[in-house]
């Protein structure tokens, strides 16, 4: 067991608080694995610093964009969290597993940074929120990495024991594959006939609770370091979300193994044997047949890494409804959603916890979905899967497949 530390050190209670809460949630699974979680401050007030009192007051001090189940895990780490000055961590001895950089901004501190984890032999996580795209997922895969190898390997293990048990639920029932796109609630509000028994939806869609009542589904998706395992108040709304649709007992939540953890500890326990958690690698080809092994190929869309690979594994038959895609020229900005408005006015907290996450590149993420589209849909139709798009897309692969 070793200590995390995070530098470097915080010039005001403001970014100390916002860094500390965060960190409630990020460190949440590995908990019982760290020793203690070290802030520095460099602030002239830090005698009115209390690491106890910030724990148990947590509701008060933290942010109102902050998922308020953070001021309920909290006093987990009562004991574990240390408050020091900046002086006692320029030499610091370790051990350390992790040194946690929030601000990236000064040259002189990351090069401190750098000498720290250096010395100690610890892992340097490049966490600031201004300028890592993927800062929480940096800190997820800190996280995952803290786990044993022979502990990773049983979670995954079980995970596969549990997909392949209820396989027999679901194996060879033509299936319903939903996206989030404008055409879903097209799909909700006209109740159009879905003739596949079997039906999956992903993300937003959880929340959606005419979708729920009117698609029944019994496979959910989700896998998102932001909106899904992120620490805003949107990502905890949607963990709220989750666990309401899992009230079904027939319904199973599948997402990437690093995030199963973070399910299992927003999730009631009675959920727990039906959340799965994949394996991901950076494999260049995908596997459209769990059975053979249970990792599936690394994309940025859950379409492409979970949703379509499940499918193509439990059925011969996949119909795909709302991945609309866009036209390329309007490719510079964010998806549409069904319930757009609705959508986007819960996710602006997103926006503003990590404003980095959205300085994307959308039109080169929609031409590299595309493609990934193309790749697996001819990989499934080589092992005899037939597919066919029930709504219109302006993606390539689906358009030329579009059967009404």
């Amino acid at each position: 067991m070793a200590d995390v530390l995070f530098y470097p050190p915080f010039p005001t209670r403001p970014q100390l608080f916002d860094q500390f809460y965060r960190s409630i949630w990020n460190l949440l699974p590995a908990l019982p694995l760290i020793g203690r979680v070290i802030f520095p401050y460099s602030g002239d007030d830090f005698a009115l610093l209390d690491a106890e009192q910030s724990l148990a007051m947590a509701r008060i001090f933290m942010s109102r964009d902050f998922d308020p189940a953070i001021a309920e895990y909290a006093p987990r780490y009562t004991g574990k969290v240390v408050f020091v000055t900046a002086d006692e961590v320029v030499n610091y001895p370790g051990p350390l597993k992790g040194v946690i950089v929030w601000d990236t901004s000064n040259a002189v501190h990351l090069a401190e940074a750098r000498a720290i984890a250096a010395r100690t032999g610890a892992e340097i996580v490049f966490a600031d929120p201004q300028t890592v795209q993927q800062e929480t997922l940096e800190v997820i895969s800190f996280v995952y990495k803290l786990f044993d190898q022979n502990v990773l390997k049983e979670m995954l293990l079980d995970c596969a024991a549990v997909f392949y048990r209820r396989m027999a639920d679901w194996r060879d029932r033509p299936i319903a594959a939903f996206g989030n796109g404008p055409s879903l609630g097209e799909v909700v509000a006209a109740r159009r006939e879905v003739s596949a028994p079997l039906r999956a939806i992903c993300n937003s869609t959880i929340g959606d609770e005419a979708a729920l009542e009117y698609l029944k589904p019994e496979l959910l998706f989700c896998g998102d370091p932001i909106q899904h395992c992120g620490c805003s108040l949107y990502a905890g709304r949607f963990r709220a979300d989750l666990a309401k649709a899992m009230e079904a007992p027939e319904r199973v939540v599948i997402t990437q193994l690093g995030y199963l953890p973070y399910f299992k500890a927003a999730l009631p326990e009675s959920t727990h044997d039906r959340i799965i958690g994949v394996g991901l690698d950076r494999r260049p080809h995908f596997n459209v047949d769990l059975r053979e092994e249970f990792v599936v190929a690394s994309t940025a869309n859950i379409f492409t890494m979970l949703v379509l690979p499940v499918a193509f594994t439990l059925s011969k038959q996949v119909d795909i409804y709302g991945c609309d895609g866009m036209p390329f020229a309007q490719a510079t900005k964010p998806w549409s959603h069904a319930n757009e408005s609705d959508y986007m006015g819960k996710m602006a907290v997103t926006h503003r916890l990590h404003p980095s996450f959205w300085q994307r590149n959308y039109e080169e993420e929609f031409s590299s979905y595309c493609q990934d589209m193309e790749d697996i849909l001819g990989v499934a139709e080589k092992k005899g899967c037939a597919v066919k798009s029930r709504t219109s897309s302006y993606v390539p692969a689906l358009a030329k497949r579009f059967a009404p």
